[in-house]
């Protein structure tokens, strides 16, 4: 299973923002290339002046593999009217926004949270209630109507700069945030 950095704005289920003008500003920025397809792009020359690498040798695969298919490092727009839940594997485990407890038999429900994260959630310990795209899942899980996918970073392999996540906000008037999980 693959693994991509999600950027994602913040209400995640509120109506997604306007598609060409955040990708004209990746585009400019260079931190997205060429166009690969209808939602696909390359990475830009820019690229590693927004992102911030754990280790000393991250290694990306940049260019498409000789045999064709998606197995490299490049950028996917999605905008979604039904945001499913996608977390990182082994590694998504949900909290309480409000009270920050666990959630208890959080596995159990997986499966039907993936497949609407507008669905409700009950919290024991506080009786908050939230939709399953609201609830704290650390980084490693996320569930938004609109989403820039940076295709084959692994889980703290590496980050968005505040710059990155700024230029997102100034094109949208909201603010954005970022989370690991599994490909779209």
């Amino acid at each position: 299973m693959n693994t991509s950095l999600f950027l994602f704005p913040l209400p995640p289920l509120q109506d997604p923002p306007e598609k060409t003008p955040v990708v004209q500003a990746l585009q400019e920025s260079g931190f997205a290339g060429a166009r690969l397809d209808e939602d696909r792009y390359a990475v830009g020359n820019g690229f590693f002046n927004y992102m911030t690498f754990a280790g000393c040798s991250p290694h990306l695969q940049l260019l498409p593999p000789e045999d064709g298919g998606w197995q490299f490092c490049h950028i996917q727009i999605h905008a979604d009217d039904n945001p499913r839940l996608q977390i990182a594997p082994q590694r998504g485990r949900p909290r309480c926004p409000v009270c920050r407890s666990n959630l208890p038999d959080w596995k159990g429900r997986l499966e039907e949270w993936k497949q609407d994260g507008r669905r409700q959630v009950h919290c024991e310990s506080c009786d908050a209630s939230m939709p399953v795209a609201e609830m704290d899942w650390r980084q490693y899980g996320l569930a938004a109507r609109f989403r820039v996918e940076i295709h084959q970073v692994y889980p703290g392999e590496a980050l968005p700069q505040d710059s990155l996540l700024k230029l997102l906000a100034d094109v949208t008037g909201r603010e954005w945030t970022y989370a690991w999980a599994e490909s779209g």
